[in-house]
């Protein structure tokens, strides 16, 4: 199957999490009364997005980078990105010395770009999303000297983000529920797979925007299921295109998936910025938003949400704390 090019195992993790450490803190896991409250459950989050790139990409990203520079010829590495795979991409190249292109739509986070240029990445604007760069660039001949990056079918991205659900089961080993942000399904492919392994029981939740929900489609079906458009305004989840291979992992480590909308969204961005101080990006409160839409679920439960990431444009910061605070 091909899951089993993407699924990591123990060796992956640990090895991915030794890279990682050279370069980053472990996140932290805080317990948060704020939200168990009205969830009647212990609710802890793991807050991702507190190192240099403001997203849990940073993994990915160095145990990639890692693997790159450790091995043959690199001329140059090519991506594609919405901003924060990109920024990672750009933070990581940066400390392993590997040139980086970053391909980005037209309409990207201002913020996001802003990061992916801090850490010496090479931006090219181009497509009308994602998928449309990815498509674009990939049309291109390239030397074999130069490297394709694709986050999503990616085994050393995905074992980068094993290392968080391995983290949360070390620190919290009773956890219940545990609910992800899915895009193009890297984060909740590495995560499922190491709370799995620790405890098959675990509940791993993916969650979707209404507007972009082709990973819980592709869920529903069995298989992998694209849509015409992702036209959310959480670019962290923003995708149309599933990758085959991601979505077989997903199927083999996911036991749900929730759909919530852009309204769900903003609303959960107010509550966390009102009771955290911090304000994650959409798909940084998409977990929140799924839990309290699936609450009677979750009563009694010790339930993670994952904070992805918190890289949100000026505009979008103003409308939420103006609107939902």
């Amino acid at each position: 199957m091909s899951e089993i090019k993407l699924r990591p195992d123990r060796k992956d993790t640990t090895a991915a999490a030794r890279v990682i450490a050279q370069h980053v803190e472990p996140t932290p896991l805080r317990k948060e009364s704020a939200f168990s409250e009205p969830l009647n459950a212990n609710v802890f989050v793991k807050y991702e997005f507190l190192n240099p790139v403001r997203s849990f990409k940073i993994r990915g990203a160095l145990n990639l980078a890692n693997a790159l520079a450790n091995g043959k010829s690199v001329s140059r590495l090519i991506t594609v990105s919405t901003g924060n795979h990109g920024a990672a991409m750009a933070f990581a190249c940066q400390e392993y010395n590997l040139p980086l292109t970053v391909g980005v739509p037209i309409n990207c986070d201002q913020s996001k770009l802003e990061l992916i240029r801090q850490f010496g990445g090479e931006l090219e604007m181009i497509g009308r999303d994602l998928d449309e760069t990815k498509e674009l660039l990939q049309q291109r001949p390239l030397s074999p000297d130069i490297h394709f990056i694709e986050d999503g079918s990616c085994p050393e991205i995905v074992a980068g983000t094993s290392t968080i659900g391995w983290e949360i089961v070390q620190e919290l080993p009773n956890v219940e529920v545990v609910i992800v942000p899915v895009g193009n399904g890297a984060l909740i492919g590495g995560i499922g797979t190491a709370l799995k392994e620790f405890n098959p029981s675990i509940r791993v939740i993916g969650v979707q925007s209404d507007l972009a929900p082709c990973m819980a489609l592709s869920f529903q079906a069995g298989h992998a299921v694209d849509t015409d458009n992702c036209d959310t305004f959480a670019s962290g989840m923003a995708v149309r295109v599933s990758i085959p291979e991601a979505v077989d992992l997903m199927l083999a480590v996911v036991d749900e998936m929730c759909v919530v909308s852009e309204t769900d969204l903003k609303k959960a961005m107010g509550a966390f910025y009102n009771h955290t101080g911090h304000l994650p990006e959409g798909a940084g409160v998409a977990p929140l938003a799924a839990a309290l839409k699936m609450r009677s679920t979750l009563e009694g439960k010790t339930v993670c949400l994952i904070a992805s990431g918190a890289n949100v444009d000026d505009i979008l910061q103003q409308e939420i704390k103006e609107k939902f605070v």
